[in-house]
């Protein structure tokens, strides 16, 4: 092996890449598993996941990258559960809004929720 060739499974830099790239694995599990659960509840799983497919080409999982695609896809088709959906997904997910990708995900889904408010009052 060249002694000049770095190892970077090795180096600190990396390491810390990887890790974080594990964390936001998990909390994107962690949101997901939240709108599944929020989304089963409220009996509209499998009309949502349609309409991410649908409209987005994409899934449930998408949506912690992409939270517009879940307060779009709210707002279009269940407008009259947008409100209960949101405050059950904030009240579970609370609890980890100390990382800041899910404090700004909850911050996107009741952000759009507000301008549909004003916009329709």
């Amino acid at each position: 092996m060249n002694p000049n060739t770095l190892q970077m499974s090795n180096t600190p830099q990396f390491s810390s890449i990887q890790e974080q790239n594990n964390y936001d694995k998990v909390r994107e599990t962690l949101v997901s598993t939240i709108l599944e659960k929020t989304l089963s509840d409220a009996g509209i799983y499998h009309q949502v996941i349609l309409e991410l497919d649908i409209k987005y080409d994409s899934a449930l999982k998408d949506c912690f990258r992409h939270p517009k695609y879940f307060s779009t896809t709210l707002e279009d088709y269940h407008r009259e559960m947008y409100d209960t959906i949101v405050t059950s997904i904030n009240r579970h997910l609370e609890i980890y809004s100390d990382k800041n990708s899910i404090t700004e995900f909850l911050h996107a889904i009741n952000h759009q929720y507000k301008n549909w408010l004003q916009c329709n009052m």
